[in-house]
């Protein structure tokens, strides 16, 4: 590697800050399943998403990606192997016993997560040069690394994390209007990639997550500003303040115009991949729509038994009612 890389490596990895989790021994009991099911082809493993957030494991379902060297290595079967190669990543439900379970209770309480397979070479293409937005929008949020096979992976995964962040802003400003404060910058560039997805989140969902984390988001945007390949600079008031040029300008808008449909399609087909490698998708589908948006669906046997036969009325209807968007 030589000096230039060496130094724009770390960088990225900066950008990313420490990746810590503060509880990180609390996982301990998924990061030994995980290494059971997946063996030595795990090379490390990311914790994101709204436990990451709020600091507790217990409630809701714990989300990681699991980073690997190889996925024929790190899948029993052919057939799951090739499926995390033409639609990455294979998404996994996992429980279990609680490290740390809660005094009085009469059995051990449960942990419960799902976790996506990505190999770590589809993990940089998704964080540096992927079309849809899945990736680097969820990477370029704070995130804790919690496990890795030595501190080199540990830096090279910091470092993807930091080019998630320099990729959601190219993307994303050019079709926003400046001057916005960096947090802000933050917030409307995620529910831009929220909106490239088919998901239950809405807008304000983004700004309350940002917002939450203010600070953090707003260091980002600073932090990221000579690495990127547009005029950014923060004016007297402290805000952020970019030019693009007006190709520059068309060519985002018509990239976050091709993000809706290919993204609602690439969910489409992941959700129905999920049916097979994520028990309890159905139930666990339906659980996260209610807490998101409200909506109650009732989960028949019918619709638990055969989600891809009976679920896709579900789903449009959903769509339809712009409870999905």
């Amino acid at each position: 590697m030589n000096e230039n890389v060496a130094f724009k490596s770390a960088r990225l990895a900066a950008l990313a800050g420490p990746c810590r989790f503060d509880n990180a021994e609390a996982l301990a009991p998924f990061l030994t399943a995980i290494k059971t099911r997946h063996g030595a082809s795990v090379l490390g493993v990311i914790f994101y998403g709204s436990c990451l957030r709020s600091g507790d494991i217990r409630e809701g379902l714990v989300d990681f990606y699991v980073v690997v060297d190889d996925y024929r290595r790190a899948h029993d079967s052919r057939l799951s192997a090739a499926a995390n190669r033409l639609v990455p990543p294979n998404v996994y439900y996992l429980e279990a016993a609680d490290a740390a379970p809660n005094t009085g209770a009469d059995k051990p309480s449960r942990l419960r997560c799902k976790y996506a397979v990505i190999s770590e070479a589809e993990l940089a293409y998704g964080c540096r040069d992927a079309l849809t937005s899945g990736l680097w929008g969820r990477l370029a949020q704070p995130v804790a690394i919690v496990h890795a096979r030595d501190t080199v992976i540990h830096e090279r995964l910091r470092m993807h994390c930091g080019q998630a962040v320099v990729t959601l802003l190219e993307e994303s400003l050019p079709v926003l209007h400046a001057p916005l404060a960096p947090a802000e910058v933050f917030a409307r560039c995620l529910a831009l990639s929220y909106g490239g997805e088919l998901r239950a989140e809405t807008d304000e969902r983004t700004t309350r997550i940002t917002a939450q984390y203010s600070a953090e988001y707003a260091r980002r945007a600073r932090d990221a500003i000579d690495l990127l390949d547009l005029a950014v600079h923060i004016d007297d008031r402290g805000l952020m303040r970019w030019q693009a040029s007006a190709a520059r300008r068309r060519q985002a808008r018509r990239l976050w115009s091709a993000r809706r449909p290919i993204g609602r399609l690439l969910s489409v087909a992941r959700l129905s991949k999920a049916c097979f490698t994520f028990g309890d998708a159905v139930d666990y589908g339906a659980d996260k729509l209610a807490r998101h948006t409200g909506v109650t669906i009732e989960v028949t046997p019918r619709l638990r038994r055969h989600p891809l036969i009976y679920g896709w009325p579900v789903l449009w209807r959903l769509y339809r009612q712009g409870v999905l968007k």
